[in-house]
């Protein structure tokens, strides 16, 4: 009968070392920036084990930047304060004398909130309805706001809110004067606040606040007409009588001032008699459509470099007294010595002057009258040329091994990434295979041959600016002798030298042996020394146990050579 032993559902072995297995492997995470992730995984096995962790296939301690731990079988990696320098792939490998097992993750962060399509001006007229709607991208969760003139708009019933499949939706079901202004829509998750906004424009339709009066007048008496009327926009008027226009001539005078319109004969005859109206020229087009005031707008986006300036431009028309205000992301810009602004001819002009990242964002030129206010604007993006923060080293590879070049890169995302083979561009294939993503960029040449030696060069470049950094690739040479040991022939209790020079790969190891078997160590009487590729071994006093044939062996990573000279002591 056989009996096995079991703890925990695992069979117990004796005596044996059980190599790593895991239970739990580690887990991707996605991180909010200036936050910690933590990776953890568990293992089975028989301790105690011995753990590494890498990331991007490079090798990390335990430091400010990434605390490790473990308990028992679980071993924890916690990376601090995360950045987008930290992304990438991670990797824990565990061991002990059984064996060992590895497992990989990716720590990514979370994409703050911004618009796709972002919210428009509208114009309406009372009474009727309204809607504001945009699409926003960013991590989940993400929560929508609404402002209007910086106070939270809360849903009732006449305000309708919704944020669906990323579409925000604002509608409002009954216009009154009340509604018009500046409405802002604010997308919000871990990773940050964007806004955009619009302005909601409410337009009367004309209507006679106070009616004139039928009047009694004498011959050649002069009489005027007025009645009190309201609307949006500026009001213009005809005068009738008995269903015929009247013109503006010496006997008829007609004006509209203050909302009062006017019409005043100097001098009545018998034949002015009658029945007078006005009319609305623009009532029959209700709802009016607004005219847009800007003869040329701002460029619709423009990327700067980090440092540069940049100026914009766009051309108003309107009445007189026209008002210019500048906004970013909805905050007035006041002028400095980094924003001047002007505005002349009906030109607004505002530049900026060396700006930096945190210049980035929605720039909106807004022009004010007594008629009403319009606005257009621009997307301004900041960008820092890339800079590679980190460089491929040279390296020295056996033949049929494989290799990778890695390098890191600052500046502002995303990069256009090419690799060159002596100045000829490489694209991934069943040779090569070349990623990039955020700020890492890598090369893997699969089973490096003569054909794969050369220069390779990583070119990364964005709308501002370009960097390339420049790593060779070799063959490891196997070792081999410039000059051979010679065979010598000494007398008892002379001294003796072989030496030989070598050339190939370094490390170099060097052994010497005597009779093909014993290996020769350093002692009293012996000496033996290898520096700047010369391989020596020195007996200070010949013996009659000396003589035999003696082989120097040459080691590397590619190979093994030797060479044998014979030793002849004489006198004994």
């Amino acid at each position: 009968m056989q009996i096995k032993w079991f703890k925990d559902s695992k069979e117990l072995l004796s005596g044996a070392t059980q190599p790593p297995t895991f239970i739990r492997e580690l887990k991707p995470a996605e991180v909010v920036k200036g936050f910690d992730a933590m990776l953890e995984c568990e293992v089975s096995g028989t301790p105690p084990f011995e753990v590494t962790w890498l990331k991007n296939n490079k090798e990390i301690r335990s430091s400010k930047k990434y605390a490790m731990s473990d308990r028992e079988s679980i071993f924890t990696l916690v990376v601090t304060n995360c950045d987008f320098s930290d992304a990438g792939e991670y990797q824990c490998i565990i061991s002990n004398d059984g064996g060992s097992c590895s497992c990989s993750t990716r720590v990514s962060l979370k994409e703050p909130p911004s618009f796709i399509k972002k919210i428009e001006n509208v114009a309406t007229v009372l009474k009727s309805s309204a809607v504001f709607q945009c699409t926003v991208a960013g991590a989940h969760p993400l929560s929508v706001s609404w402002i209007k003139d910086e106070k939270i708009i809360e849903e009732d019933e006449n305000f309708h809110i919704t944020f669906e499949d990323n579409v925000a939706i604002l509608k409002i079901k009954h216009i009154d004067i009340g509604h018009r202004g500046r409405y802002t829509c604010q997308a919000k998750n871990e990773s940050g606040v964007e806004k955009c906004f619009a302005l909601l424009l409410v337009q009367e339709p004309a209507q006679i606040i106070e009616k004139t009066k039928s009047v009694k007048v004498t011959e050649k008496d002069p009489v005027t007409l007025e009645c009190t009327v309201a609307g949006t926009p500026e009001l213009k008027l005809k005068w009738f009588k008995d269903g015929k226009q009247l013109l503006p001539s010496r006997y008829y005078t007609m004006s509209f001032d203050s909302n009062v319109a006017s019409f005043r004969i100097e001098s009545v005859m018998k034949e002015d008699s009658g029945t007078y109206a006005f009319k609305d020229l623009t009532k029959h087009f209700f709802p009016l459509k607004t005219v847009e005031p800007f003869v040329k707008k701002l460029e619709a986006s423009k990327v700067v470099k980090r440092g540069d300036s940049a100026r914009f431009e766009c051309k108003i028309s309107g009445s007189p007294e026209i008002r210019v205000v500048w906004y970013r992301n909805d905050n007035e810009i006041i002028a400095s010595e980094k924003f001047r602004m002007s505005f002349s001819d009906s030109v607004a002009v505002i530049e900026m002057n060396h700006l930096s990242t945190e210049d980035s964002g929605d720039y909106i030129c807004e022009a004010h009258n007594p008629a009403g206010r319009a606005s257009c604007s621009t997307k301004v993006i900041v960008k820092e040329p890339p800079v590679f923060s980190r460089k491929p080293s040279p390296v020295d590879m056996l033949k049929g091994t494989d290799v990778s070049l890695e390098c890191e890169i600052s500046g502002t995302p995303p990069f256009e990434v090419t690799w060159y083979k002596d100045k000829r561009q490489i694209r991934s294939s069943k040779k090569y295979k070349v990623t990039s993503k955020n700020y890492h960029a890598s090369i893997h040449i699969l089973n490096v041959d003569a054909s794969d030696i050369g220069e390779y060069q990583c070119k990364a470049q964005n709308e501002v600016g370009s960097d390339s950094c420049i790593c060779t690739v070799q063959l490891k040479e196997p070792p081999k002798f410039v000059t051979k040991i010679n065979s010598i022939s000494v007398v008892v209790g002379e001294p003796v030298e072989l030496q030989a020079t070598v050339e190939g790969s370094q490390p170099i190891s060097v052994q010497w042996l005597k009779d093909k078997e014993e290996v020769v160590r350093e002692s009293e009487n012996t000496r033996i020394a290898f520096a700047d590729n010369v391989a020596t071994l020195q007996l200070a006093n010949a013996e009659p146990g000396s003589a035999g044939k003696y082989i120097c062996q040459i080691s590397n990573d590619a190979g093994t050579r030797e060479c044998m000279a014979t030793l002849t002591v004489l006198g004994w």
